[in-house]
Formats: structure tokens, sequence, C-alpha cells
């Protein structure tokens, strides 16, 4: 009877371990007190250009790693404080072309964004600063 009661009480402790590991709450608010604003679309002329640069890997049907960093399919649901910095992050890494990646440059020279397609996303990102 004890060996049965000892693997229930093992079974419910896994249980619940994989219950709050995978399903975690949803923290509100940020270290200041104020949560941040709700984030809004990409503009249609960045958008256009995210298509055809960054979505092959930054998209939910893209790479695992590339949209851990960036997931423009759930772009609209970042917060205004997130998407900042995320736009921001992508003009530093677009300016000094480490994205897109050497590899998919070679393969896709026609879609690499042009140095005015740069300026655009870095003037639009510095936009999104309140």
């Amino acid at each position: 009877m004890k060996k049965l009661t000892s693997i229930a009480l093992i079974a419910v402790s896994v249980f619940l371990a994989f219950t709050f590991a995978f399903n975690p709450q949803t923290v509100t608010g940020s270290a200041k007190g104020n949560a941040p604003g709700p984030g809004t679309p990409l503009p249609d002329s960045i958008h256009k250009i995210i298509k055809k640069a960054c979505m092959d890997c930054h998209a939910d049907d893209g790479n695992f790693m590339a949209k851990g960093k960036v997931n423009f399919s759930s772009w609209d649901k970042y917060d205004s404080e997130k998407q900042f910095n995320k736009a921001n992050t992508m003009c530093k890494e677009l300016t000094k072309s480490a994205m897109p990646p050497k590899k998919w440059r070679a393969k896709n020279p026609g879609d690499v964004p042009t140095q005015a397609e740069v300026d655009m996303i870095c003037r639009w990102a510095k936009s999104l600063q309140k």
C-alpha cells in the first residue's frame, strides 16, 4: 500500500511540475510599474522589405533559432517597447550586413535589402521611440 501511495504521489508531483514548466503564467507590468503600450503593425513599406528579405527565416514557418530572436508573424503581438528594441536591433544587424546571412545573400541576391531600404528601416525603427 505504501508503494502505491508513493508512486501516486510521484506521478502527481511530475504532472504538476510539467504543468507549471510548460504553461507559464504571463507576467504583467514591468520593473517600472507601468505596462508597455500595445505595439503597432508593420507599415506596408517596411513589411514589403521584411517579407522579401527576412521572413524566410523569421516567421512562424521559419528557422527555429531565427524566429526565436524576432518572429515577424507575431510582430503585432509584441508590445511597443519590444517592437522598439527588435526594430533597432534589426537596423544594427542590417547596417553591418550581418543580416541576412551571407549564405542567404548568395542564394537570393535580388532580395538583399538595398542601402535605401536599410536606411528606411532604420528611420522607421527610430520613429518607434516614444
